[in-house]
């Protein structure tokens, strides 16, 4: 992975599209690199001449769940203009039926994209760049017992994922709630991507988390928790790699 003095040098948004049109496009890793720039550059443009108020982080994840439960396997949020140009998704579809909002999340972000895979020259290779990007470079999943104030013992399940590195070390959140799964959390790591991106920063993009339940647990039992949970995931975290903040369920206590 390049240094992160590398990642600092990178092109700005401000001249990247130019940037790009010159570029010579001889690997599918630089072909990533070059599309994750492309999508920021797109959304920078988007974000500064259509986002005139602000929507809360959650309020938009909420609309997504809700939407996403009645789109389960079919690509229901593709226009059918594009229904044609972005059927290299389908696969994607038949791999994780079970995750809809994840294939929620890629499908608004190809749909933004949809002119660079109508390119006539190098159409086939940003879609091929493309899926690249909607697989997550590792996922890791571990359980994680702990005791209530009771003594009784209870097992949840912890998830990082750590999705894409191209600009940086991955940088995303840790959510505790009973909704988590993994499709969840690819589907937020997969945002977090280009969220990441806009900011400027060397980041990349990440999401980790859990399926327990802070609401009305002790601060001994939340404790018990973190400390269970940390003592798995510790080993894959480090500042050049991997860094983890809060989110939902996770405040200043619990980090």
């Amino acid at each position: 992975m390049p240094s992160l003095h590398h990642y600092s040098t990178a092109p700005r948004p401000s001249s990247l599209a130019n940037t790009i049109l010159n570029m010579n496009l001889t690997s599918c890793l630089k072909g990533v690199t070059i599309l994750t720039l492309i999508i920021t550059t797109i959304i920078a443009t988007a974000t500064a001449s259509t986002c005139t108020t602000t929507t809360t982080t959650t309020s938009s994840e909420s609309h997504k769940f809700a939407t996403a439960k009645s789109t389960m396997t079919t690509l229901t949020t593709i226009d059918q203009k594009h229904r044609e140009t972005l059927s290299f998704l389908d696969d994607l579809h038949r791999k994780y039926p079970h995750q809809p909002t994840f294939l929620q999340a890629v499908e608004e972000m190809a749909i933004s994209l949809v002119d660079l895979f109508k390119d006539p020259e190098q159409g086939e290779f940003y879609k091929k760049a493309f899926m690249v990007m909607t697989e997550p470079e590792r996922m890791i999943s571990f359980r994680v017992p702990w005791m209530d104030d009771e003594g009784n013992m209870h097992i949840n399940r912890g998830w990082r994922v750590e999705f894409n590195s191209v600009l940086g070390p991955y940088k995303g959140g840790l959510r505790f709630h009973p909704t988590v799964d993994d499709g969840v959390l690819k589907f937020l790591g997969f945002e977090q991507i280009f969220k990441n991106a806009l900011t400027g920063l060397p980041l990349g993009g990440g999401k980790g988390g859990s399926d327990f339940n802070p609401k009305g647990k002790s601060e001994a039992e939340i404790r018990r928790f973190c400390e269970s949970f940390m003592t798995e995931l510790f080993r894959y975290l480090h500042p050049s790699t991997d860094v983890p903040a809060g989110d939902i369920g996770v405040g200043g206590r619990e980090i």
